[in-house]
């Protein structure tokens, strides 16, 4: 049956099965009963998580102990800034209790970045708090008043009306949408005089000085700027929490308070911040920016990867993808960097290889978005290159599909920039020149992407009839960030011209060269002053780094190499320095010459110095080895937090009778075959059948690609047998399984356990049964030529993690 008569066939059996639920407009497929801002956010019941703080505690009158425990875990919840966790637990209170205000009032306070969602959550909060204690009626009061609830709003919600509370609800969340800084600076000012209110009202209690405490620093931080008058005046209002709960997870909030201040003030907060809750990863991560900007690299690398491995533990324990976890790509592109700047350069390379590893979405993990786990990955592999000097590993990193082609200017000119420097600094010239004609063509591609931004901007303002001053400025803001990108390459045209001058013996003319583009590396500069015989010159460009940014290989092993090449003029006062320098840098050095000792920079270290401290032959990740400052205290074993890497999980596997009779099977260990598994919601379900529409005419591809299709329903065999006969002969290029008892559904998490729904799933799973890509959620995924693209590119990858 050609697709347009399939698509016609469901859509006339969706139709029927719409006509039979008509009196039930609000039940849509796979979205929340509860209004919209239940769709997003955590659908899967919420369970006591290690690695809570028990004296974490907020009283909620009427709460049983098991809902106060987890009313308790989502407030430490949100102190480790763990949101979406944190909305789960909540949200597990409100299932239990569906009028404890605040549940509703956490479920807000999760959000808080998510303005809107917020909004609706204190909706709901305010409507239900007519007759909570006074202690919580501050506390809803307090952020009510942040999010625009006046007296009127309030009648309004609980006026016992649905309709008028529904109107009230949608009127706080279209105001509080893109509310500006300047917006907020009011209620913010009013927010931080209504929870000093509750501290002065509640003076014994522990979480709202707490979050008085750290609502401040959102005021500054993450609010309208209003300027923290005093830092101290904050630290010591959280001197008084710890004195009461000494390891309470606040010490982030020390953390944060300093961290772009002065850091050295949270210093006292590190050693607690981990262990006051240890289950939750940030809490972990945060001392490594103080330690890093102290310049302390190998304890900011231990807590980066304290932090990785307890998100690698819950991504294992409840079968999340990396894209969906709260600053876990910053965290590890971050210890990527430690590593590097300890000396520990393919370590490194393995963590951003690691990275690239990680499923990418259309949504949430674009290569193109700069602050993306896909981006930060791809700018790691080339500084870890460039730094180290691993040019073969470079050069395997784009053989083996690490650094993939893409058809985004700015993504080609990093994997082109790091591949054409990798050729030529082998030696690689023919290598070096079909990068340099890959260039070329680049810079064509980013010309007509300027030309085609430019003169469609210029069309939509000729259609809208606006002046010329106005056409020009929109033709002005539409080439901006495409002209960016020709000068990008532009650049990279100069840097590889200058590559080839290097390799090809004329190093002066490659530093013109490399001079002339912006935001050259200096390092990489340096070795090109060093060849052109300045090494004067390469010692005053990496002295200045070392003394801006000490304590980092890369530099550090550079300028001991140009001490080195300093000629007899200069070689005695060097040879002096060089000593000194390795006096101050003697745990970098020592942990080097250990770790990486056969790396090409370090190969080119130590030219005629004899100081060199004793080599230290333990591991840099483990704290008793001697490497560590004074302060670091004791830390739990790494392994024990979780593993180093993240990798995928093995999928849970089903049985299921299928249309036209028999059984399909999916084990656990894979079946020898990608497969990708679609849960859909039966023919009633007009979006769905959409889905399938859009999968249907990609069978064949995938097929050529190597992966099987099977979709599973929540209909009987027998609906979903009548829907495959309305299809007619053609019927779909793939198995429908039926699962109308919801076994799978709730297996494979395609489930909303707090009000018994299914919802859509799409699966990659591996021939050995490895989830290598999902997407759940009130919506079906359609974008399946994407999603072929990210198969491909995943299957072709090895799904060993990073070790140490």
């Amino acid at each position: 049956m050609p697709p347009r008569l399939v698509v016609a066939a469901l859509l006339a059996s969706a139709t029927l099965a719409v006509t039979a639920r008509a009196q039930e407009p609000a039940d849509r497929p796979g979205h929340s009963r509860h209004g919209a801002e239940f769709d997003e956010g955590p659908r899967r019941a919420a369970y006591a998580m290690p690695g809570i703080n028990p004296r974490v505690h907020v009283p909620v009158a009427g709460l049983d102990a098991p809902a106060q425990k987890m009313f308790d875990q989502g407030i430490c919840q949100l102190h480790g800034f763990w949101f979406f966790e944190a909305e789960r637990s909540f949200r597990e209170v409100a299932r239990r209790y569906p009028d404890c205000a605040m549940a509703h009032l956490g479920m807000a306070l999760a959000n808080f970045e998510g303005e809107e969602r917020a909004a609706a959550a204190i909706a709901n909060a305010v409507k239900c708090s007519a007759s909570v204690p006074k202690y919580e009626q501050l506390w809803i009061d307090a952020f009510a008043a942040f999010h625009g609830v006046d007296d009127a709003a309030r009648t309004e919600l609980r006026s016992g009306d649905a309709a008028r509370a529904q109107k009230q609800k949608d009127a706080l969340v279209a105001a509080n949408k893109g509310r500006t800084t300047e917006q907020k600076d009011k209620p913010y000012r009013q927010l931080v005089k209504d929870l000093g209110t509750l501290v002065h009202e509640f003076p014994d209690d522990v979480e709202a000085k707490a979050f008085l405490a750290v609502y401040v620093w959102h005021a500054y931080d993450w609010g309208s700027g209003i300027p923290i008058v005093s830092h101290a005046a904050i630290d010591a209002l959280l001197d008084v929490v710890f004195a009461k709960v000494p390891d309470h997870p606040a010490h982030h909030y020390r953390i944060h308070l300093w961290d772009q201040e002065k850091a050295e003030r949270a210093l006292r907060s590190c050693p607690q911040i981990g262990g006051a809750a240890p289950g939750i990863a940030h809490q972990w991560h945060m001392a490594g920016h103080i330690y890093a900007k102290l310049d302390r690299h190998l304890e900011a690398a231990w807590h980066q990867d304290a932090s990785g491995r307890v998100d690698h533990a819950h991504m294992q324990r409840d079968r999340v993808l990396p894209f969906l976890i709260h600053n876990y790509g910053h965290n590890q592109e971050w210890l990527a960097r430690s590593l590097s700047c300890v000396g520990e350069g393919r370590a490194a390379l393995e963590v951003a290889k690691n990275l690239v590893s990680v499923p990418r979405h259309p949504k949430w993990n674009k290569l193109g978005d700069g602050d993306s786990i896909a981006a930060e990955a791809r700018a790691r592999l080339l500084s870890v290159c460039e730094d180290h000097e691993l040019w073969a590993e470079a050069v395997a990193l784009e053989r083996d599909g690490w650094l993939d082609r893409t058809t985004m200017v700015r993504a080609e000119v990093q994997r082109l920039g790091l591949l054409g420097r990798a050729h030529f600094r082998l030696g690689q010239l023919a290598e070096g020149d079909a990068v340099v004609a890959a260039v070329d063509a680049l810079l064509v591609q980013a010309r007509a992407e300027r030309a085609a931004a430019v003169d469609q901007a210029e069309s939509a303002a000729f259609a809208k009839k606006d002046d010329a001053k106005k056409t020009r400025k929109a033709m002005d803001e539409a080439g901006r960030e495409p002209t960016d990108g020709v000068r990008s390459v532009l650049d990279l045209q100069r840097e590889l011209r200058g590559e080839r001058l290097l390799a090809t013996g004329d190093a002066k003319a490659a530093v013109v060269e490399f001079e002339a583009v912006a935001d050259f590396p200096k390092t990489l500069l340096a070795d090109a002053h060093l060849a052109a015989g300045d090494a004067q010159k390469a010692i005053e460009l990496l002295e200045k780094e070392v003394k801006e940014h000490p304590h980092r290989v890369p530099t550090v092993g550079r300028l001991l190499h140009a001490y080195g090449e300093s000629g007899a003029a200069g070689k005695a006062e060097h040879k002096d320095k060089a000593r000194e320098l390795v006096a101050r840098e003697s745990v970098l050095v020592s942990t080097y010459f250990v770790r990486d000792a056969d790396t090409p920079l370090l190969a080119r270290v130590g030219v005629g110095i004899d100081a060199r401290p004793p080599i230290v032959a333990k591991p840099w990740w483990n704290p008793a080895n001697g490497l560590y400052g004074a302060d670091f205290g004791p830390r739990p074993a790494l392994a024990d937090l979780g593993p180093h890497g993240w990798a995928p999980f093995a999928n849970v596997g089903f049985t299921l009778p299928h249309a036209g009779g028999g059984t399909r099977t999916l084990p656990q260990a894979g079946n020898g075959k990608a497969t990708l598994v679609v849960f859909y919601l039966g023919f009633g379900c007009l979006h769905c059948v959409q889905q399938l529409q859009a999968l249907a005419p990609k069978a064949k591809d995938f097929a050529a690609a190597g992966i099987e299709l099977v979709a599973i329903g929540n209909e009987t065999l027998a609906k979903t047998e009548a829907g495959l006969l309305a299809l007619g002969d053609g019927g779909l290029p793939f198995p429908l399984l039926a699962d109308p008892e919801l076994g799978a559904f709730r297996a494979w998490q395609c489930h909303d356990d707090f009000e018994s729904l299914p919802l859509h799933g799409t699966f990659l799973v591996d021939g050995a049964g490895l989830v290598r890509w999902q997407d759940l959620g009130a919506e079906p995924f359609t974008q399946f030529e994407w999603l072929l693209g990210e198969a491909k590119r995943l299957l072709a990858l090895p799904t060993t993690a990073a070790k140490h």
